[in-house]
């Protein structure tokens, strides 16, 4: 027979009542609350023991009597998965124990190492359920502690004191232990929000790639570029450095559709957009214009610059190879340089225009225009 390590345990018990279309949030309070509770039910069976030994049996049968009742709500919530039953049932629980016990002592001098139990009730409604039921159990406490004021006298009068070693015992013990379980709450609670941040920015971070990503070449969009260079124009406005703009655009790429097919061209397409990539700056930017035209921006780099990586980008399209040993590619570029003042369509016009000299001017070639 196959031993199952005490964690595996303690978490196959925190999933029993978990079902398989909750939430991962879910999923988490109802292990958080099943563990706490059971814990706190346990710890009531060493309490209810530890009054029993020191001579106090009504103030013992109450906390073994709470485990009992608590055990049972627990089983039910795993056998009906009635989550907010189970909260409510163990909150009404662990904020009347801490009273009877108190009561059951003579009041606050014997009883009031107790009372730390009673913040659980407000607490767990502050993770499990939200700031408005924490409040409604809050005033519960508080109107228990004033009832326990109003009766704390009679109380004192028929109770037989507590040393105070004993009591000093039960303070220390109460708190402590009260303290780590609420630290084990808050635990699990901001492990749990670091992680869904996490997970949400890792996810808007990703459906922000996804919208701002050309699919087929994997380079930006015309989106993209559109926010780029918006940003580019700013930057070049406030710090009056250049900024060069390349459009390049595929030779006859109908004719490598129509020839070879629109796989091909595809293919095309992504060995094209890889090639300019590799030979660009961390600092520069690309970006997929629309069909076989692309942009490239080029922060801090002047006119003869951007026209001599605009060469070298000429020079690598016809060394690109395909399978084919027929296909050949060649690309036609154009470039300028933006003037302060100038807007986005300003700036990609006069590029556009440039891209064209060279595709009248015979193709596979490279133009400048700067007005």
């Amino acid at each position: 027979m196959t031993e199952i390590p005490p964690q595996g345990l303690i978490r196959r018990w925190s999933t029993l009542g978990v079902s398989p279309s909750d939430s991962e949030d879910l999923r988490l309070k109802k292990a958080v609350m099943t563990i706490v509770s059971t814990s706190i039910a346990f710890m009531a069976v060493f309490w209810g023991g530890l009054y029993l030994y020191s001579g106090y049996p009504v103030a013992g049968a109450i906390p073994l009597s709470y485990s009992v009742i608590s055990f049972g709500s627990t089983l039910h919530f795993f056998k009906t998965k009635r989550f907010a039953f189970f909260c409510f049932s163990q909150q009404l629980l662990i904020l009347l124990l801490p009273f009877l016990l108190m009561w059951s002592l003579g009041g606050f001098a014997n009883g009031s190492v107790v009372m730390i139990w009673a913040f659980f009730a407000p607490l767990a409604a502050l993770f499990f359920i939200d700031l408005k039921a924490a409040s409604r159990w809050m005033l519960a406490f508080l109107g228990l502690l004033i009832l326990s004021a109003v009766f704390d006298q009679t109380l004192a009068a028929h109770a037989r004191p507590m040393t105070a070693g004993l009591n000093t015992l039960y303070f220390f013990m109460n708190t402590g232990v009260g303290f780590i379980l609420i630290g084990m709450m808050l635990y699990y609670f901001v492990k749990d929000r670091e992680s869904a941040y996490q997970k949400l920015q890792q996810n808007e971070a990703h459906i922000r790639e996804q919208m701002l990503t050309d699919p087929l070449t994997g380079v930006a969009n015309r989106r993209y570029l559109d926010e780029r260079l918006s940003m580019e124009l700013a930057r070049q406005a406030r710090y009056d450095q250049p900024l060069s703009v390349i459009m390049t655009d595929i030779d006859w790429f109908k004719r490598v559709n129509d020839f070879y097919g629109h796989a091909t061209g595809d293919t095309v397409l992504k060995l094209f957009a890889e090639r300019l990539k590799d030979m660009l700056r961390t600092s520069d930017f690309m970006a997929r214009y629309g069909g076989e035209e692309f942009v490239l921006l080029l922060p801090q780099t002047g006119i003869d610059e951007a026209v001599a990586l605009a060469e070298r980008l000429r020079e690598a399209t016809k060394r690109i190879r395909f399978d084919n040993p027929d296909l050949k590619l060649t690309a036609s570029f154009g470039v300028t340089v933006a003037h302060s003042g100038e807007g986005m369509a300003e700036v990609l016009s006069r590029a556009d225009e440039a891209m064209y000299q060279s595709k009248s001017g015979g193709r596979d070639r490279v133009s400048m225009l700067l007005d």
